[in-house]
């Protein structure tokens, strides 16, 4: 896992952590406090939430650390790098979040050399003022999604440290049916752990034993049952979804957005991307390429990925004015393209 190091050398008056990976924000979140406050929580405040008193946040920037050079300010999830499309707001509400954007601002530039202020978010406006501030006074870090590789390093040093040997194929399974969320691998880790007890080495069959597919994985799994017209394993997968209380609509919005990667994985391919190019373009791991990309070798036409995205939509319009049951218009649309 790729990361950013922390050192009192080098430690900025303000960052900006944001982005999709949980597990590596709290990683920096919790090397700062205890690089920072060595332990000392006088010289520590948080704040966490979108109903934030920003004049609080001020007060915490402005105070003097306690016996030390530095204090840390920690700000969760507050929503102000959110751009205004993302919020949704009306008016009034925006009049509100300039205010306390004002604010923000305000603390930005009357922050003391001793506080390092820390920001955790979701999500960041690149073209908000305070983000632009942050830049200049401080660093801003992406905590984005890491490649199979890195996880699966990872990974691998995971098991090491354990006392057990695990081979690249059965990292790789794990990461396809898993994902690259650190979050859910540690469960998945734990798991196995627990599952091979004494034996010294995980295998594939293991990982096929314990680990859990997300949503994604059997949604891809259906797909290429579907291009080999294996009628039986896609209403297989289809029911586990509906066990899993997934909602035929939501599966078949994925099914839309899966086979939309499909063409647009066939379209950069053809103008001569790699498959890490389209997987960075599409903001896809790894692994989802490189099935779209089997997929499209093995049973997949270009005519049917468009054919079926007509019917998702036609078949979608049918479920929400009421003329379709929505659990049979998914099977019936299932079985049409996997016989």
């Amino acid at each position: 896992m790729s990361t950013v190091k922390f050192s009192k050398d080098s430690l900025a008056n303000v960052y900006l952590f944001y982005g999709e990976e949980n597990y590596k924000k709290r990683l920096y979140r919790d090397q700062l406090k205890k690089l920072v406050t060595a332990g000392n929580d006088m010289n520590y405040s948080y704040f966490e939430g979108n109903s934030i008193n920003f004049n609080a946040v001020y007060d915490s920037t402005v105070t003097m650390p306690f016996f030390s050079d530095k204090r840390l300010v920690v700000v969760e999830n507050s929503g102000k790098f959110k751009s205004k499309a993302q919020k949704g707001d009306e008016a009034e509400a925006d009049s509100k979040e300039d205010s306390g954007d004002a604010l923000l601002l305000k603390i930005l530039e009357e922050l003391p050399s001793t506080t390092c202020l820390a920001f955790f978010e979701e999500t960041a406006a690149k073209n908000k003022k305070i983000y632009k501030l942050i830049k200049e006074k401080g660093e801003v870090v992406e905590c984005g999604a890491d490649t199979d590789g890195d996880v699966i390093s990872w990974l691998s040093k995971g098991f090491a440290q354990a006392g057990k040997k695990a081979n690249r194929g059965a990292l790789q399974l794990l990461v396809d049916r898993v994902g690259t969320d650190y979050d859910k691998l540690r469960r998945e880790y734990e798991k196995i752990l627990g599952y091979i007890g004494d034996n010294p080495e995980v295998t594939a069959e293991d990982v096929l034993a314990i680990s859990s597919e997300d949503v994604e994985s059997k949604i891809f799994d259906m797909l290429g049952a579907m291009g080999k017209k294996d009628v039986k394993r896609v209403l297989e997968k289809y029911n586990d979804l509906l066990v899993n209380r997934e909602h035929p609509l939501y599966i078949l919005a994925m099914l839309r957005i899966q086979f939309r990667t499909l063409l647009q994985t066939a379209e950069l391919r053809n103008k001569g991307y790699t498959t890490q190019d389209v997987a960075r373009i599409l903001k896809k791991r790894d692994f989802v390429i490189r099935n779209a990309e089997g997929y499209l070798r093995g049973g997949f036409k270009m005519k049917d990925v468009r054919d079926i995205l007509d019917e998702i939509s036609e078949t979608d319009r049918k479920i929400k004015s009421g003329d379709l049951n929505e659990q049979v218009g998914v099977e019936m649309l299932l079985v049409k393209f996997s016989t």
